[in-house]
């Protein structure tokens, strides 16, 4: 990637613009998200997601391995 490009794409990273947070994969990526090496990258206005383990508390829902928030 020339400089230049680079630039771009490290501006929308720390924007936030392009991406969102970043999640350990733990098989398929939830709803919002997309495979990326061993994490799970949000795309556009995902919910905050992490691992689930046991339960999701309160203000989130299971999604496969995963806890959502709901807004």
């Amino acid at each position: 990637m020339k400089p230049a490009g680079l630039a771009v794409a490290l501006l929308f990273v720390a924007s936030g613009a392009a991406w969102g947070q970043a999640v350990p994969r733990v098989g398929t990526c939830p709803s919002g998200y997309h495979a990326s090496g061993a994490y799970c990258l949000g795309f556009g206005n995902a919910r905050h997601a992490f691992p689930r383990t046991g339960t999701c508390p309160s203000g989130y829902f299971a999604s496969g391995a995963y806890c959502l928030a709901y807004r």
